[in-house]
């Protein structure tokens, strides 16, 4: 078994790391390591290098480090992946595990999931011809991840720092999508629930319907702003007015020079074209929950 994470000494990921070895040794499993490196191209092309030898890769971390695996699971032959018996299992020890969450296990049942023999296909995004899994985003969720550079000195509370400042002093986008032009906050395709390490700004997303749900907040007021974002943290922002939501395979953005985020890094820019890619990933679960692999 291939085990990819990212290189660090907080409490939850030593926990899950001492448990995947002493389980590993007892049921006789090898486990290879890789520590990522921290430059995607290097990181996607190793892992893709040592998932010739393995099944299963299990990633001990959170959205980025997903994301890693995701891009070298695909990378560019999504119908190769499906005709083969590839999974990926996830023991979520990120600084968000906003992807992990919106599946709703416990840490008892990530860790039954790496054995467990049961698998479900989930749905994968790709903007242009890069993967991600949980959620993309133009507009104020790019400006506060492009603002971070990648530090979370304060863990979580990293995100709610750089966003309530970028809550004051964001002006707002105007975007093109599928030939509608519109002045918005922020435009998110999400195939999960949750960004930011716990907002759920799609509540309604599903991983495994096969589409990717659109989500644009109108620009606002601070006011108004501040509300939108407490509302988020509950899930019932999207009854604003100011607040659209729709669904789909395949959006196409025209506009030029806006950047994109996905799963917590800057990506792209746009021109761009975002799509959904359904059932293109074979995911570990509990053996209690699922079909069998």
């Amino acid at each position: 078994m291939l085990v990819v994470y990212k290189p660090h000494r907080g409490k939850q990921f030593l926990s899950n790391k001492v448990w995947l070895e002493k389980t590993a040794l007892k049921r006789r499993v090898a486990l290879q390591w890789y520590a990522t490196c921290g430059c995607f191209d290097e990181d996607v092309m190793q892992i893709k290098r040592l998932l010739i030898h393995h099944q299963q890769v299990t990633v001990l971390g959170g959205d980025g480090t997903l994301n890693l695996v995701v891009n070298a699971l695909l990378n560019g032959n999504e119908l190769d992946q499906i005709e083969t018996p590839k999974r990926m299992a996830i023991l979520p020890c990120g600084t968000g595990n906003d992807f992990a969450r919106a599946l709703g296990y416990s840490t008892k049942q990530w860790r039954e999931s790496i054995f467990s023999g049961c698998a479900r296909h989930i749905d994968v995004g790709k903007v242009n011809t890069r993967y991600f899994i949980n959620m993309a985003g133009l507009g104020f969720n790019a400006e506060v991840v492009a603002a971070m550079a990648g530090k979370k000195r304060f863990g979580a509370l990293s995100y709610t720092l750089y966003g309530v400042a970028k809550l004051f002093t964001y002006r707002g986008v105007t975007l093109k999508v599928n030939g509608f032009e519109q002045e918005v906050m922020m435009c998110l395709f999400a195939n999960g629930r949750h960004f930011a390490a716990g907002l759920t700004p799609a509540p309604s997303a599903r991983v495994d319907c096969g589409e990717l749900q659109m989500l644009t907040i109108c620009t606002l007021s601070l006011s108004k702003r501040l509300l939108c974002f407490a509302l988020m943290l509950f899930g019932v922002h999207t009854k604003l007015p100011w607040v659209k939501v729709c669904h789909g395979r395949h959006f196409d953005i025209s506009t030029e020079g806006v950047s994109i985020e996905a799963d917590g890094d800057v990506i792209a820019a746009t021109p761009a074209k975002i799509s959904a890619l359904a059932a293109s990933l074979r995911l570990n679960i509990p053996s209690a929950g699922g079909d069998s692999a």
